[in-house]
């Protein structure tokens, strides 16, 4: 009998609704982060939506989830 391994494709590219629900927030706390600059990764327009890079936002997570001042000097010396 062979076991066949189902995995999920995780988009690459994702919208608001995704970013809250892999934040775990409420969309008027991500409109808050995003207004402050807290939350720092930009986005990108597709088709009038704003979508987001999944390995940006993971790569911020892990960088300790700085202030997009700081995130984006971060991105510019690592190249991320």
């Amino acid at each position: 009998m062979i076991a066949k391994s189902v995995e999920k494709i995780q988009p690459s590219l994702l919208d608001i609704s995704q970013v809250c629900q892999l934040l775990n927030i409420s969309r008027a706390e991500f409109y808050r982060l995003d207004q402050s600059g807290k939350f720092a990764p930009l986005s990108t327009g597709l088709c009038r939506k704003r979508l987001y890079v999944r390995a940006e936002i993971e790569s911020w997570i892990k960088a300790g989830l700085p202030h997009r001042k700081q995130w984006l000097i971060q991105k510019k010396e690592f190249k991320l």
